[in-house]
């Protein structure tokens, strides 16, 4: 499971609404990039850690919303397939449960009425700051809540759960020497512990590292070994942790399939995440998502309608830029496919916990897999979209074949890579996945990788930690 993501610094991230366009006003003055230390988290004592010892001067301003709103009435595309509405006539809307956000922060808006401050590791605004948009993105794709003037069908998947913001990574913040931006494999372990102490539900991680699989050996990385930890013991704790599957550009490859090379964390770490595909219109795969034996099931990721991500921003938006150019194109990518899976989970959870059959993790995340809409590949799965494009109201269902009385397990299993077989000595920060990468759609990226790669790897299997 893995999130793919280009190195490229493509650090603008403008979004167009239905009306007018929103971009970052334009480099910050002199004073605001000055030497900004991020606390010592709220998400966990950092002492002697990277982020604690470094400045990071914001190096742009913060995306600003559309002061008109946007107005988009039609209902889009993957409300319609997913047919999550259903579920909201039923009383399924996520009602006192709470969705962790680790992304770029989450901006307030009107129709997000269930946020809360989870805690910071970006130096200014806390969590409830998302210069870069990309987080809020997916907290309105998970939880916007009904338009209370009825002038656009637009809704989240569980519109009264709780988003808890965990700001764990930005692109404007970048230190001078390294032009490393916030964000890393030790952040994410925190921001999972703090997600897990907090009590969520559900996790959704709409970013990862993506490192080569000849690389992903070093037991002794710090950073991939805590991240590994926290996500088994959030699993452990029955959160259901649902990540992107990446995109491909830069680093991160489009894997051949049964012969991955390209591994990408946190999806990586398979017995403990559900790793998210993206599919177009068509339910065809997403030239840019990345595949692999880790990848579960897939959600719509092209030409997505979303909550204006911007500062203040009170209305839709239905385009982002891309690029340095700041070119207008489709709000797409796999990590806002992951959020409409998050959303999803929590409707399971909390449809039979009313009835007094509460779900674990493991039973919630097969229940998704095992209902989602075939794919090709033998036993119904394959390497791009894993078991196909979730079914909602399957899902939602009362029985599914493995709760069948005598049900066995199919003997042949998925393929899949050591969860504890982990990437690189100078552990690398964590990429957004969004946007795809190619001919006329480029990959923002929020974060880079250091610039120091091991060289000598030595292959390590769990029986040798």
């Amino acid at each position: 499971m893995r999130s793919r993501f280009s190195r490229s610094t493509l650090r603008t991230s403008a979004l167009l609404a239905a009306v007018g366009v929103f971009a970052f006003s334009g480099p910050t003055a002199p004073a605001a990039a000055q030497s900004l230390v991020p606390p010592p988290l709220d998400l966990s004592q950092r002492t002697g850690s990277e982020v604690a010892q470094r400045n990071y001067p914001q190096k742009q301003a913060c995306m600003q919303g559309n002061p008109g709103g946007g107005m988009i009435e039609e209902k889009p595309w993957s409300q319609r397939v997913l047919g999550y509405e259903r579920a909201h006539e039923q009383g399924l809307l996520g009602q006192g449960k709470t969705v962790a956000v680790i992304d770029t922060g989450v901006n307030t808006h009107p129709r997000l009425p269930n946020l809360r401050d989870g805690g910071s590791s970006v130096p200014k605004g806390g969590a409830l700051t998302d210069c870069d948009g990309h987080g809020t993105i997916v907290a309105g794709i998970i939880a916007a809540a009904p338009d209370p003037t009825n002038q656009t069908a637009y809704v989240g998947v569980a519109p009264e759960a709780s988003i808890l913001s965990i700001r764990q990574s930005s692109s404007l913040f970048i230190e001078d020497e390294t032009n490393k931006t916030i964000g890393d494999t030790e952040t994410m372990a925190q921001a999972i512990n703090k997600a897990t102490k907090e009590g969520a539900d559900v996790i959704n991680i709409s970013q990862s590292s993506c490192q080569p699989i000849s690389q992903a050996a070093d037991a002794r990385n710090r950073g991939n070994q805590q991240l590994q930890t926290a996500v088994k013991e959030a699993y452990e704790a029955g959160i259901v942790i649902v990540v992107a599957a990446g995109n491909v550009g830069g680093t991160c490859q489009k894997n051949p399939t049964g012969s991955p090379t390209t591994a990408v964390l946190p999806a990586w770490f398979d017995d403990y995440v559900l790793t998210v595909a993206s599919v177009n219109e068509q339910g065809a795969p997403s030239e840019f998502t990345v595949p692999g034996p880790w990848v579960d099931v897939a959600a719509p990721g092209q030409n997505l309608i979303t909550l204006d991500p911007g500062a203040n921003g009170t209305g839709l938006a239905s385009q982002i830029a891309h690029g340095q150019d700041g070119q207008m194109g489709p709000i797409e990518g796999t990590s806002f496919a992951a959020p409409y899976v998050a959303g999803l989970a929590v409707l399971i959870k909390e449809k039979f916990e009313k009835e007094g059959k509460p779900l674990t993790a493991e039973q919630i995340m097969d229940r998704i897999k095992e209902t989602a809409l075939p794919a090709g590949g033998a036993g119904g799965r394959n390497d791009i979209v894993g078991y196909g494009t979730v079914d909602a109201a399957a899902a939602l269902g009362e029985v599914v074949p493995s709760e069948w009385p005598g049900y066995k397990e199919p003997q042949q299993k998925q393929a899949r890579l050591g969860a504890d077989v982990i990437p690189q000595k100078d552990y690398p920060a964590l990429i957004i996945a969004i946007g795809g990468a190619g001919a006329g759609i480029a990959a923002i990226v929020f974060t880079a990788f250091l610039t120091n790669a091991v060289r000598n790897v030595r292959a390590r299997t769990r029986g040798n930690r």
